[in-house]
């Protein structure tokens, strides 16, 4: 370790100390240095203590690289990596030119290292080949069976958002709506895992080598749900499943969902009253809902009416604002980190 750090100071004296940083742990990533060697590097380089924690572990060094009383990130500058790894150093005062370099490379060599040798991160690789679609039918099997999901058995595939901890393997899947945790349930399991008021979408049950359906199902499933409305199993959609496919698929904008997103631009606070109508058998029992008067109720009904071109009041208009609601929710319900 020292002698890397020498050699390092020995390079051209011209070239930036950030360069001299990327070096030094693309050197030990290229050597398939350990975690602990990778912490260590990260303590010599930065001169203060630094540790990490990841897969339930959590791991310490001194500024001379010796093990110490394992910590917690608290508020020293770190850097996440890999499925909710962090990694910190343990600088008080004014931050060092190099520290963020420091902590950049580090954590991207951890996250490799991790990727190799974690057994978690062998079961999140499962899981993501397991339902993805793409990839050759073989690959998917030889993955279920790393997961021991039986050939013949059913199971769901769970989507939350990233940051939500699921129990068991799971993996965080980069979609086109952001971010997204899938863990695979058995059918006596899977709805098990909501957690008030946190969205969930549950797939459809399918065997292994029709996970990747169940994956895409429990993705529409979440969403689709609101904060009302957090929990959705896939099943209970129908053919709202072809729909939503269908609707993902389309280059052009229905003109409801146009004349939807411009009403609640100029009225914002008009959704909550929009999906209350839609869900319920009159405007007597949505003004009993919301808290409203009655007459209240129905002037809004009568102008959303006019914005949206289409009478919600009637019970084909409530089917309609139904649809369009949900093509609302899949164009613009967003997961970040």
């Amino acid at each position: 370790m020292q002698g890397l750090v020498w050699r390092l100071k020995a390079l051209d004296p011209e070239a930036s100390e950030s360069l001299k940083v990327i070096a030094y742990f693309d050197a030990l990533v290229d050597g398939h240095a350990s975690a602990q060697v990778l912490l260590n590097g990260a303590a010599v380089l930065s001169g203060c203590a630094a540790g990490y924690i990841a897969d339930g572990t959590s791991v310490r060094v001194d500024a001379s690289g010796t093990r110490a009383a394992s910590g917690e990130p608290g508020a020293w500058p770190g850097h996440d990596f890999g499925d909710g790894g962090r990694v910190w150093i343990e600088r008080t005062g004014q931050a060092f030119a190099n520290d963020e370099m420091i902590l950049e490379r580090v954590a991207i060599a951890l996250g490799i290292s991790f990727d190799r040798t974690s057994p978690v991160a062998a079961s999140r690789r499962a899981v993501e080949t397991v339902i993805d679609g793409a990839a050759p039918l073989d690959r998917r099997m030889d993955a279920a069976a790393m997961l021991h999901l039986e050939r013949e058995s059913s199971y769901r595939v769970v989507a939350v958002p990233a940051a939500m901890a699921l129990p068991g393997p799971s993996s965080v899947i980069y979609t086109g709506v952001g971010p997204v945790r899938a863990a695979i349930r058995r059918l006596s399991d899977a709805e098990s895992d909501g957690q008030p008021g946190v969205r969930s979408g549950v797939g459809l049950a399918m065997v292994p080598s029709a996970l990747d359906r169940s994956w895409a199902s429990a993705l529409f499933a979440l969403r689709l749900t609101t904060p009302q409305n957090p929990y959705q199993l896939a099943d209970d959609l129908g053919s709202l499943l072809v729909f939503a496919e269908l609707a993902d698929s389309s280059r052009i904008e229905p003109p409801d969902l146009t004349a939807l997103k411009r009403l609640l631009q100029s009225q914002p606070k008009a959704l909550a009253l929009l999906e209350s109508i839609a869900a319920a058998s009159s405007l007597r029992a949505v003004a009993e809902e919301v808290g409203l008067h009655h007459s209240s109720v129905q002037n809004r009904a009568a102008d959303y009416s006019t914005a949206l071109g289409f009478d919600i009041r009637t019970a084909p208009g409530r089917v309609r604002l139904s649809l369009v609601l949900t093509l609302y929710r899949l164009a613009t319900t967003t997961f970040g980190q």
